[in-house]
């Protein structure tokens, strides 16, 4: 390793979020605090909880693998394999393309996720009116509409060769939470900062500037994945690479990315890799 991503091996593997959080505990790691927790360190707050606005790398990951899920899912190899789609087909002229969901997965209020959550993201991602940095993405889209509630037919302007990249990238936000809010109020609303998603993790609160903490959904269905080995995630704000380094060899922090000059140090200790 010549710097990028340091581990504690005080901390848990992940069962589902960001591919990084794997850390194996040894003997010779710190002293354990709470077994079923990862702490990973952001060198800056996450932005927000909003993934129709969101610019941030890092919040982004959270976004797509802990706090909501997308319509498919890239595996270890990269290849595209289902999520909240179970299945999908083209029409002959792949200008069609029909998605079937998975029933049974409900946001975090308890309100069922359908087909209408699906085109309601992506209709707002498109309005002009919300300023979504997805909208480009989105540009070959001419109209989605749900064909009950489980089944969303996405049509484009021109003949597509593979699924497009945000099948994968975007993820469902709740229309009954944001249907009410203008497009254009959408990046000022109370959303980002208190989401409500459907993913493995629940958002429990955020101090700006400090930290980020989620709880395992404990009803997020078997059908994908089932709820994740980790009882909590928490993403704390530290921008200063000795005090990342010295919550690394303490414990406190799980993951963080270090100094390429401090690859030796890690090199070194047994605690770390």
């Amino acid at each position: 390793m010549r710097g990028g991503l340091a581990s504690s091996t005080a901390g848990r593997r992940i069962r589902w979020g960001l591919i990084v959080l794997a850390t194996v505990a040894t003997a010779c790691g710190p002293p354990a605090r709470d077994t079923g927790t990862v702490v990973y360190a952001s060198g800056a707050d996450l932005e927000s909880g909003d993934p129709l606005i969101t610019v941030h790398p890092m919040a982004r990951q959270i976004q797509r693998h802990a706090l909501y899920v997308t319509l498919v899912r890239l595996d270890s190899a990269l290849r595209v394999a289902p999520y909240f789609a179970s299945a999908w087909s083209w029409s002959d002229d792949r200008r069609a393309l029909t998605l079937e969901l998975v029933p049974g997965l409900h946001w975090h209020d308890g309100v069922e996720t359908t087909s209408a959550d699906v085109v309601f993201t992506l209709d707002r991602a498109r309005d002009p009116a919300t300023g979504s940095p997805r909208a480009a993405e989105l540009g070959g889209v001419e109209r989605a509409v749900a064909d009950g509630p489980y089944r969303v037919v996405v049509t484009f302007a021109g003949a597509q060769a593979e699924l497009p990249g945000w099948v994968s990238e975007l993820p469902v936000v709740p229309a009954h939470r944001l249907r009410d809010i203008p497009p254009a109020e959408q990046r000022r609303g109370a959303f980002g900062d208190a989401p409500v998603g459907n993913g493995p993790f629940r958002f429990v609160d955020r101090v700006r500037g400090q930290r980020w903490t989620f709880a395992r959904n404990d009803d997020f269905p078997a059908a994908l994945g089932g709820p994740p080995t980790l009882t909590r995630l928490v993403v704390a704000v530290v921008d200063e690479a000795t005090t990342k380094f010295a919550g690394l060899v303490s414990g406190d922090l799980h993951v963080a990315g270090i100094a390429p000059t401090m690859a030796p140090l890690v090199e070194r200790d047994p605690r770390l890799r």
